[in-house]
C-alpha cells in the first residue's frame, strides 16, 4: 500500500515535468508570440531596470539549439550550464517518478534531497570558474 507522502511526492515529480516541458514549449512559442506581438515586451526585468537579468538570451539560446539555427556561433556560457541542468533534471524526475513505483515512505525525497545538494555544489564550482 503506497503512503500518502508517496503520492505526493508522485505529484510534486509531475508537477516539475510540467514545468520543465513549459519552458521546451515556451522557447518554442516565443519567437512566433514575438513576431506577432512586437509590442511584448521580452523581459520585464531589463524593461524596468536597463539592465539584462540572469536569464536574458535563455530563451535565445534555447530556440536557436531546438531549431538549429548556427545564428549563434558560441552559446552564452550561462545557458550550457542551464542546459546541462535542465537535461539532468528530466532525468532526474523521470527516474524519481518511475521509482516511487517500488519505493514507498521518506527513502527516495532523502535521495533526491541528496542528488540536488551534489548538484547545486557542481553548479556553483562551475559559476566561480566561469
Amino acid at each position: 500500500m503506497k503512503s500518502a507522502s508517496t503520492g505526493a511526492y508522485r505529484i510534486f515529480n509531475l508537477v516539475i515535468l510540467g514545468f520543465l516541458l513549459y519552458v521546451l514549449i515556451f522557447s518554442m512559442i516565443s519567437p512566433i508570440l514575438t513576431k506577432h506581438f512586437p509590442d511584448l515586451p521580452g523581459c520585464y526585468y531589463k524593461e524596468l531596470t536597463g539592465d539584462p537579468c540572469p536569464f536574458c538570451g535563455l530563451t535565445r539560446d534555447m530556440n536557436c539549439v531546438l531549431t538549429g539555427d548556427s545564428e549563434q556561433d558560441k552559446l552564452n556560457t550561462g545557458f550550457q550550464l542551464f542546459l546541462a541542468v535542465y537535461a539532468f533534471e528530466w532525468v532526474i524526475r523521470i527516474t524519481m517518478l518511475l521509482m516511487t513505483r517500488r519505493f514507498t515512505g521518506k527513502t527516495l525525497p532523502a535521495i533526491d534531497i541528496a542528488i540536488h545538494c551534489i548538484l547545486a555544489v557542481r553548479i556553483l564550482q562551475a559559476v566561480n570558474t566561469i
